[in-house]
């Protein structure tokens, strides 16, 4: 029994308690360090000779740092943040309604300063110079050869990072701009979709639509001209109505699209029209018999005849979305049929995709 309360006691010190609080001191080191010689800081009245280790007490207010050296006098101010250790270790107390977070919130140990300031005394020096005299000034290195190699590789590392950043930076704006002769790909995750029914179809006395949002899509863009391309599309939607064994019937159906759309790009904005050349499977489940019983909380209907008709349509297709960043299109799409082709009959015969339009372009 002793055993099961120390057990509990610790439990409670985990997840009862605030991290920042248990983890925290009311004061925190701060390197400051200068590539000047003879640099000095003064902070509340206390001059350090750097490079120094200065003890802040943690607090929201600003900390003005002033440095002074033979070439340069400026004040830093420092603002303390709200420390990693409250944003995330505290998540552990969210079972507990966030007790960590409120405990926190009355202690200014919560937040922290930057680890280390550095004050460059060199105005003319490169970013990568910069960087690499922090990081000798910081760890104390003082073997010429050991600088020398460091030196190197903040260079080749600055240069390296530079030439990723403008490929990312042509890549990001081409994709806002694709030029002439450009292929995207694209795929069209499931999305909300209004999917519309001919009274042709069986036991469908009336036009019906039908709220689905299983279904998938993808194709593919080709820009002929500037902000003018060609985009061919498969997609597929479909939905099931009432599953469930206490129905009085089901309808069960999906379209498969085949669309061909002519397109225009205006800054973020596309609009698209063209044909489309739909395949539609279609299912309509009879009433079940009423003399027939089903245990409750079953799903099975083997006893139900169904009705099944596939049939092909032509129509037309239209798409406006907008680009929301450099992959992600979100808009409405339409797509309307107006031909049908079916054994009972082929003729003239409306029906319709209406759809949210989400989709990701590379």
């Amino acid at each position: 029994m002793k055993h099961y309360y120390k057990l509990l006691l610790l439990f409670s010190v985990l997840t009862l308690t605030s991290c920042s609080t248990i983890l925290h001191r009311k004061q925190q080191k701060v390197n400051v360090f200068s590539n000047a010689e003879n640099a000095t800081v003064t902070v509340n009245d206390s001059i350090y000779q750097l490079p120094a280790k200065i003890k802040l007490l943690r607090d929201k207010t600003p900390v003005t740092i002033s440095y002074q050296s033979a070439n340069k006098q400026l004040d830093t101010i420092v603002n303390g943040k709200l420390s990693p250790v409250f944003k995330s270790m505290n998540l552990t107390t969210t079972y507990f309604f966030g007790v960590g977070y409120l405990v926190d919130l009355t202690n200014k140990k919560r937040f922290s300063y930057p680890s280390n300031i550095f004050f460059n005394d060199n105005p003319n020096a490169k970013v990568y110079e910069n960087r690499a005299e922090e990081y000798i000034i910081r760890k104390n290195i003082t073997d010429n050869d050991k600088i020398e190699e460091i030196r190197s590789v903040f260079k080749r590392n600055y240069f390296s990072d530079q030439r990723k950043l403008a490929k990312r930076e042509e890549k990001e704006f081409q994709r806002f701009n694709p030029k002439v002769g450009k292929f995207r790909m694209f795929i069209a995750p499931p999305t909300l979709s209004l999917i519309g029914f001919s009274s042709k179809n069986p036991n469908i006395e009336q036009f019906n639509n039908f709220v689905g949002g299983i279904g998938f899509g993808f194709g593919a863009d080709y820009f002929y001209k500037e902000n003018k391309f060609i985009s061919v599309e498969i997609s597929n939607r479909a939905n099931q109505f009432d599953p469930f064994y206490w129905s009085d019937y089901d309808v069960y159906a999906h379209k498969l699209d085949l669309s061909v759309r002519k397109a225009f790009k205006k800054n973020r904005f596309e609009y698209s029209y063209g044909f489309s050349f739909t395949y539609t499977d279609f299912e309509y489940k009879l009433p079940r018999e009423k003399n027939i019983i089903k245990p409750l909380m079953t799903f099975e209907d083997d006893d139900r005849i169904g009705i099944k008709k596939n049939y092909v349509t032509l129509g037309f297709s239209s798409l406006a979305n907008y680009q929301i960043s450099s992959i992600m299109f979100i808009g409405l799409r339409y797509n309307p049929s107006i031909y049908s082709f079916r054994s009972s009959g082929s003729g003239f015969d409306y029906e319709h995709v209406i759809s949210i339009d989400y989709r990701l372009k590379f």
